[in-house]
């Protein structure tokens, strides 16, 4: 009696159900489109973040201010989206990754060896020899002819006939692997940099001076030496930095830093911004013990009454105070109502304040001190050194850029092996005739111009082996054969 019992597959867990589909989702080409659609938007946002497009959208549609004003905000190259964005894709790329693994370890260790006349027929490039043998001598003379060729030859008897595969350079598919893999450090130099990386954009760095870049790289720059030049209108036309990078307070870099050329340390560079001036003070107490000797940058702020005159400022916390300090009116010509200090050149202004003060109590002591000169003000000796200058940098660590470098040379390493020793492949079959007997092989090179001049090249040596000239078939248009044909002997027929 028959079995008409219906068979079902065998239930599976939920776990499995729910890998399944995540895995799925990984593979899926929509969902690729999507993150790559979604990344390039971020990428967009995040680099006109930068400039003035976001400024001329909120003056030309005020109602946008809101929304602009939070783009400025955000960083988007370090947010949580974009990291997790980055995530996303390099899991999507692994995961396409080891499906196609299977797939390319059949085609390099087991590839199929038998195929179908008809497929032979319809393949629109194909080269046949018609020998008056027999098959087997006729299959034993392409073999060898294609393994001087340092091709791998496999055969496999279907019948009368025998089916041919040759390749050459198998293991350069493997390429595909370092280039998936250097997608992947890519992107995951990606998270690192946006994840651990920082830039300092105005790093400011007094003549004599050493200041900490902090962000626990426990470096430190020392500006030895500012240098600048001009042209006849007063143009600054070149500007150095002599600097000397430590970590940890040993000494490790240095050496000049100009506009086009910064030094890097490590995952962190230096560039040269731009520069101003600064004052050298020392300030003692009424016994004379130091509580600040070093320059202070002018310039990076100003008076809030008076937007020409540059300021800077020192916190003391031992003493509980903060110490502002403000230069003279640099364009006097420019609203000089506004100018209420009266400042001569070479003079500075100083202000003392708690640093627990609140606005609008009473006015803090403050004194006016000339170059060289000592004033005495909140039980302090002030005293104006010298003018000094200082060179603003823009300090950027990425410290995924080791992972970058290893990414770069895998990608270039990839793409040598994918496109220098490229998977070439031939397939035949050698049948007997009432003549004697025939092969007929095509290559598998449907738009690979290359492989089909390997090919070509492949049948001439044949040719030249057999003495036998082979019928070769040719796209439409196509000559590439003739300039292989007389490599053989005879005169190849084409169609």
């Amino acid at each position: 009696m028959a079995d008409t019992s219906v068979r079902t597959q065998p239930t599976r867990s939920p776990f499995e159900v729910g890998i399944d589909r995540i895995w799925r989702f990984f593979c899926s080409v929509r969902a690729a489109v999507a993150e790559i659609v979604l990344l390039a938007l971020l990428v967009l946002i995040g680099t006109l973040r930068g400039s003035e497009v976001p400024g001329w959208i909120r003056e030309y549609v005020p109602v946008t201010k809101p929304v602009v004003d939070r783009w400025y905000a955000w960083d988007v190259f370090h947010s949580l989206v974009f990291i997790l964005l980055l995530t996303v894709i390099a899991i999507a790329i692994t995961v396409c990754t080891i499906n196609r693994v299977p797939g390319i370890w059949q085609s390099i260790a087991h590839p199929k060896v038998t195929t179908s006349k008809g497929y032979l027929r319809n393949a629109d490039t194909s080269a046949s020899f018609a020998a008056a043998g027999e098959a087997s001598m006729l299959a034993t003379s392409v073999v060898e002819s294609l393994e001087k060729q340092r091709f791998r030859v496999l055969t496999e008897q279907v019948g009368n006939d025998t089916h041919i595969y040759a390749d050459k350079h198998r293991y350069g598919k493997l390429g595909t692997f370092p280039f998936h893999l250097a997608l992947i450090l890519l992107l995951v130099g990606g998270i690192v940099g946006a994840r651990y990386g920082f830039r300092n954009q105005e790093f400011v760095v007094p003549e004599g001076s050493t200041r900490a870049v902090g962000h626990n790289t426990g470096l430190s720059v020392e500006l030895n030496r500012f240098t600048d030049s001009y042209s006849q209108l007063g143009i600054a036309q070149q500007y150095e930095s002599d600097v000397v990078i430590y970590k940890h307070g040993k000494k490790v870099k240095s050496g000049p830093i100009t506009v086009n050329n910064p030094i890097t340390y490590g995952t962190t560079t230096f560039y040269q911004s731009s520069f101003g001036n600064a004052a050298e003070l020392k300030i003692t107490d009424a016994s004379g013990n130091v509580i600040y000797n070093d320059a202070l940058d002018m310039g990076i702020y100003h008076l809030s009454t008076n937007p020409d005159a540059p300021a800077g400022f020192v916190q003391l916390p031992d003493r509980g105070v903060m110490v502002t300090v403000v230069g003279p009116d640099v364009d006097p010509a420019n609203a000089p109502q506004l100018d209420k200090l009266n400042l001569a050149p070479g003079e500075l202004w100083v202000q003392v304040m708690p640093l627990n003060s609140q606005p609008g109590g009473a006015m803090p002591p403050n004194t006016k001190v000339m170059q060289g000169k000592t004033s005495q003000l909140d039980g302090m000796n002030i005293e104006f050194v010298r003018e000094k200058r200082f060179a603003v940098l823009q300090v950027a660590d990425n410290p995924g850029m080791p992972i970058f470098y290893a990414a770069a040379f895998l990608l270039v390493a990839g793409l040598a092996v994918t496109f220098y020793f490229p998977h070439r492949r031939i397939r035949g079959i050698v049948a007997s005739t009432a003549n004697g007997a025939e092969v007929q092989l095509v290559p598998l090179a449907r738009r690979d111009w290359s492989g089909k001049r390997d090919f070509y090249r492949a049948v001439a040596v044949l040719q030249d082996r057999l003495g036998i000239t082979p019928y070769v078939r040719q796209p439409e248009g196509a000559n590439d054969w003739q300039q292989f044909a007389n490599a053989g002997a005879g005169t190849a027929g084409s169609r």
